[in-house]
């Protein structure tokens, strides 16, 4: 491995939203919130401190190789052939969301979303005047899996507008398969309902699992279709935010441009994120991303083991994608709420609180974010431990 993983910076002193937590003890670990400690890839560092020696911030348009770049990026991972005109970009994903539910809905119709649900995502839609319809993931042998009569009939039922996909699924982890994407789509394009992607967690995948973004499903999928992707949560440029949106269909992408114009975004973009967004589209990063997903992966696996070899009163739901580990708490009998509150007191770890954060189908879970160091994963899965069989 040519990078170094097992080294980061004291993330409690740089105003870490996931270390940096008030109020509580000094040696608290942070496995919340959803980005990495690592340090960044150094193709990065170097784009942006070439950047920062200018020292002059003025406003830029987005060039020739960036475009060029994320065309290419498209084409040569997914074989989507996109053009300059199809393309854009918003400060946040989740900002993406929101603009795009009231551009492509009207106020108080449905909209159809698989849970559990990131709740920033729920205050997306009601934030929007819509109506949140859960659409139930079903644990089968151990898997998550769609409920797909219970998808169409929910969306013949409750006036349904749009379908909010998360693929990569998060809090549980999955990577829909190409045969439940399109039968998702079928069942969209049958009942005319748009389809926002929001694919931010898409860069880490494990085994064999691939992600098939909703523009490559064919045209179908392009008719109806807004496809989000952000390249912060693979390569940990959160504080860079830059969120590209991609739609094939030119009436939605004029009406969506007729929106995102009136916020100014295209023309006040931030210089440091198309620098590191640019590196990473040029491939600049690709190496840091294998040996990355090489770690994350041994952090995954040794926490579901580590579960299992001591008998945990846990059941862990193996990720296919991403760095979040999301667990059936329940076997605990300490209740379906507040578990964050627990392992705060009793291990001085703070994580998601299922409940809290990802709401009703989230009740007696907890969601970890397992990329930290290795030793601070061995460090927090003894705490666990300890705390659990004493």
């Amino acid at each position: 491995m040519s990078f170094n993983f097992d080294s980061t910076l004291d993330h409690r002193n740089n105003g870490s939203y996931r270390w940096n937590i008030p109020g509580c003890k000094g040696d608290v670990i942070g496995m919340g919130t959803a980005d990495l400690d690592y340090f960044c890839a150094p193709s990065i560092r170097d784009r942006l401190t070439k950047l920062a020696q200018e020292n002059c911030y003025n406003y830029r348009a987005k060039g020739d190789e960036y475009f060029a770049a994320l065309i290419a990026w498209y084409k040569n991972r997914y074989s989507i052939d996109l053009t300059k005109e199809e393309l854009s970009n918003v400060p946040s994903t989740v900002g993406a969301i929101r603009i795009a539910l009231s551009t492509f809905s009207e106020k108080g119709r449905g909209i159809i979303v698989q849970t559990p649900l990131f709740r920033p995502i729920k205050w997306a839609i009601e934030g929007a005047d819509l109506n949140v319809i859960e659409n139930p993931m079903k644990i089968v042998d151990g898997h998550y899996e769609i409920d797909f009569e219970d998808f169409e009939k929910k969306i013949i039922e409750n006036n349904v507008s749009i379908f909010l996909l998360v693929n990569p699924h998060n809090p549980t982890g999955r990577v829909f398969t190409r045969l439940e994407l399109e039968r998702l789509l079928d069942i969209c394009y049958a009942h005319n309902v748009k389809i926002i992607s929001d694919e931010v967690h898409s860069l880490i995948l494990y085994e064999s699992n691939k992600h098939i973004p909703i523009l490559a499903l064919g045209n179908k999928a392009e008719e109806l279709s807004i496809q989000v992707v952000s390249l912060s949560k693979g390569y940990n440029i959160m504080s860079l935010p830059h969120a590209i949106v991609a739609i094939k269909n030119k009436r939605l992408q004029e009406e969506w441009m007729r929106q995102i114009t009136a916020y100014s975004f295209g023309y006040a973009t931030n210089v440091f994120a198309l620098e590191a967004v640019t590196s990473i589209l040029k491939g600049e990063a690709d190496s840091w991303m294998r040996d990355l997903t090489s770690y994350l992966k041994e952090n995954r696996d040794l926490a579901i083991s580590f579960i299992k070899e001591n008998e945990l009163p846990l059941i862990p739901y193996k990720p296919e994608g991403s760095f979040l580990l999301w667990i059936d708490a329940r076997g605990l009998n300490i209740g379906e709420k507040n578990l964050d509150k627990f392992f705060l007191e009793n291990c001085s770890i703070h994580l998601d609180d299922g409940y809290e954060t990802f709401g009703d189908e989230g009740k007696g879970f907890i969601r970890i974010n397992y990329a930290v160091t290795r030793e601070t994963l061995r460090e927090a899965l003894s705490r666990i431990r300890d705390a659990l069989l004493k």
